[in-house]
Parts: C-alpha cells; sequence; structure tokens
C-alpha cells in the first residue's frame, strides 16, 4: 500500500513525538492549523548495505519504561539482539557489557533551524530520525562482519545474528520509542551480504567450532 504525502507525514510526526513519550499528542488543538508536509518524506530508504523501510501501527500502544536503558531515545530488537538509538548515535549489543558503535557521526544531532520556526524544527527532527535509524540499520552488516573477524566474548551470538541476516530475504526489527512501537524491515543487497559471508568464510577458514552452512548468490 503506498502511503500519502500526508499519511507519511502524519506517521513520522507520530514517532517524532513517540522518541521523546509524547505520541498520545500528536493532534493538533482545534484552533491550531496542522503543520503542511514537505513535499516527499521517504518511508523507504537504500542504503550502501542494506534497503530499509518503517512502518507504524494503526493503533495506540503503551510501553513499559523499564525496558529502556538510561536516555536511548528508542531500540530496536530482532531476537536477543538489539540495536540502542540515541540523538547522536546508535550502538549494536550482543550481550551484557558488550556493546559496538554503529552510527556516531549523526550530523542532524548538533544542528537546528537558525529562526524560531516551530515547522523547521519538526522537519528537521523528523529526517534526523530516518536517518538515526535507518543509519544504524545500513551500518548493521559492516558492524556485525568487522565484529565476527575480531570478535569479542559473543562469538557465538554474532554468528547467529550474521545468520539469521543471511537466511531470511527480509528481517523485521521491532522498533520500540517511549510512546509506541514500528517496525523496520530490512533486505541485504549484494555488498552487505558480500561482507557478512567474507566474514563468515574467515572465521571458517580459522578452524572456528561454529559450523556454518551458506548458500552465496551466482
Amino acid at each position: 500500500m503506498r502511503f500519502s504525502i500526508r499519511a507519511r507525514w502524519a506517521a513520522l510526526v507520530a514517532l517524532s513525538l513517540a522518541m521523546v513519550g509524547c505520541a498520545r499528542e500528536q493532534v493538533p488543538a482545534s484552533n491550531e492549523a496542522p503543520i503542511d508536509p514537505p513535499a516527499s518524506i521517504p518511508l523507504a530508504l537504500l542504503g550502501q548495505n542494506t534497503s530499509v523501510r518503517l512502518s507504524f501501527p494503526q493503533r495506540d500502544q503503551r510501553i513499559e519504561p523499564g525496558q529502556f536503558n538510561q536516555d536511548e531515545i528508542c531500540y530496536l530488537s530482532v531476537g536477543d539482539f538489539r540495536i540502542d538509538c540515541y540523538t547522536d548515535g546508535s550502538s549494536l549489543n550482543l550481550g551484557p557489557n558488550d556493546s559496538t558503535d554503529l552510527l556516531t557521526d549523526n550530523p542532524m544531532a548538533a544542528l537546528s533551524p537558525a529562526h524560531d520556526d516551530k515547522d523547521a524544527a519538526q522537519t528537521m527532527k523528523l529526517y534526523g530520525i530516518l536517518f538515526l535509524v535507518g543509519g544504524s540499520i545500513d551500518r548493521l552488516p559492516g558492524t556485525l562482519a568487522d565484529y565476527i573477524q575480531n570478535p569479542n566474548q559473543h562469538l557465538s551470538e554474532a554468528l547467529a545474528l550474521a545468520q539469521s541476516l543471511l537466511s531470511q530475504k527480509k528481517v523485521e526489527f521491532e522498533g520500540h520509542a517511549r510512546g509506541g512501537n514500528f517496525t523496520v524491515t530490512m533486505e541485504l543487497n549484494d555488498d552487505g551480504r558480500d561482507k557478512l559471508l567474507d566474514a563468515m568464510d574467515e572465521v571458517g577458514e580459522r578452524g572456528s567450532a561454529t559450523q556454518t552452512v551458506m548458500l552465496r548468490r551466482e
């Protein structure tokens, strides 16, 4: 189903408000004019390693505060693994005390409109969220491959996550913001797949006890 521009804008407004725990305040007061959307709000993104699509539920949801770590604005989970997202970046967590940086240079974190313009500030926030979530997912194959080649204490977990990403055409991450949920669907492209396969092959060449069987694309 294709989203209209206004529907996309409304969904992203809901997400940006949810990030700061205000999802239920997204309906403007009757005496306030709604913010007009920009010409195009992308919910499907193409990166160097992946393609990413964001989608939003059609119902209100509540998130337990205890599921968040410190000052996260959202987190993404798939199985036992999670990506923690902050205003200025994100990290991959494979286990207790084993966090690896994904995105450390979100350019939107330190930027704001030059003038006091609420509409412009909201638009910048929305695009900042897109950069943060989309960029984090696109960095995942390379970061995971680096971890496998230079592992910490959770090599088995890293291999399991790589196996999951390689064996499924599309992988769904459950997104959790402080005001509600969303879904991120990731699909590896050739570059992302090759990075993971090369890392898995290197582990095999080193005689790892973990046996992996992969089907390469011809």
